[in-house]
């Protein structure tokens, strides 16, 4: 084949072609489409004799340059000979930056250690925890900023759905609890003489620790979950989206009427849920040790005081903060899929009720200081 820029000569194994020419920038479409007919039979090796280019510049040495890494690359010998003084400059340079383009460094460090991949796994875990409390406190701030009349209708709903119909559950669980604390206390304290102490173990523990804490646990269970299932089913469905388009805030709109809901609705379910457990211990009491219900409701006034009520309430509303905020933040997390929407759900419950725990013993310990 012979062209204004190429001549080839095949013998043998060997497919020879003379390079002619202005091989530069105003042909490189030509160069191009030329040098693409270039197609040595299996087998054969190719060599681009380059000595009758009688011009050449950075785009023609580039055509040249990458048939000829595009034949290695398949297997075929190629190679380009042939390059006059003055133009193998131009040659010179694309190989440099071709060289510089695919140059890696070589790896001086060591493979991290089991240690270290472990502190980076930590690092990161925390990094993300971190980037999630800012995106939720980013969401109450500027649900917050601009306050509306819609909020308090919303917010009035959330606290139907979070505490009004929770009511039920949380009053059986905290009541079955009352039972079950008033009879472990008894098999023990009798042994001592001390049954009559178990109305104090029980109304502490209820009006402290247990009232508050199962009742924030039924909460995260139920509404936690809600709250992720429903936003991000309408994540899925584009609602979101839609409400942005609209000029609405989603933030404003469904988020923070949520959280003011379940922060009022806790606090109510706690004491609901105080009532009940000191049923289920009155139950017991009245029933096996013959305390009589006048004596029983004598004695939780004399060993409980004012206090240890409202040490547990105070905790309501922080453990409806974290349910609210996880509970809302996974649900607006969802983008693709069913399975995720699955997965966020899981992780808001799961994730409200550890948060939950760690708050309570922080509690724990900040009141055991300051001798509350």
């Amino acid at each position: 084949m012979t062209s204004e820029f190429l001549d080839i000569e095949t013998t043998g194994r060997e497919m020879s072609v003379k390079v002619k020419g202005r091989w530069v920038f105003g042909n490189v479409l030509q160069l191009e489409n030329i040098v693409a007919e270039v197609l040595p039979d299996p087998g054969q090796s190719v060599v681009f004799a380059c000595d009758a280019i009688e011009e050449i510049d950075i785009a023609g040495a580039w055509v040249l340059y990458d048939r000829n890494e595009h034949f290695n690359e398949l297997g075929v010998d190629s190679e380009l000979t042939g390059f006059k003084d003055a133009h193998i400059k131009f040659l010179q340079q694309i190989i440099n930056a071709a060289a510089i383009r695919d140059y890696k460094p070589p790896s001086t460090q060591k493979p991290p250690g089991e240690f270290s991949l472990a502190m980076e796994r930590i690092g990161e875990a925390t990094s993300a925890r971190i980037e999630d409390f800012g995106e939720i406190t980013g969401s109450i701030v500027d649900g917050f900023r601009r306050p509306s009349l819609y909020i308090v209708g919303e917010t009035m709903k959330q606290i139907y759905f979070t505490g009004v119909q929770a009511i039920p559950v949380v009053m059986v669980i905290t009541f079955l609890i009352g039972v079950v604390t008033a009879h472990q206390a008894v098999g023990q304290l009798e042994q001592f003489g001390a049954t009559v102490l178990v109305v104090d173990l029980v109304s502490i523990s209820i009006t402290r620790e247990l009232g508050v804490l199962l009742a924030a646990i039924m909460v995260a269970g139920r509404s936690g979950s809600a709250f992720a299932a429903s936003l991000g089913v309408m994540k899925l469905n584009e609602e979101v989206d839609a409400m942005r388009v609209l000029g609405l805030n989603p933030n404003q709109m469904l988020i923070i009427p949520r959280i003011l809901g379940l922060m009022i609705a806790l606090p109510i379910l706690t004491v609901f849920a105080d009532v009940a457990g000191l049923a289920g211990g009155a139950l017991i009491a009245v029933g096996t040790l013959d305390i009589g219900w006048l004596q029983f409701m004598e004695r939780v006034a004399y060993s409980t005081s004012v206090t240890n009520f409202y040490v547990g309430l105070s905790k309501a509303p922080v453990f409806a903060l974290i349910i609210g905020a996880i509970g809302t933040l996974r649900g607006m997390q969802v983008k693709s899929s069913a399975e995720e929407l699955g997965l966020k759900t899981t992780m808001a419950v799961v994730q409200s009720i550890f948060m939950i725990i760690v708050a309570d013993a922080a509690f724990a310990t900040l009141f055991t200081r300051m001798g509350i």
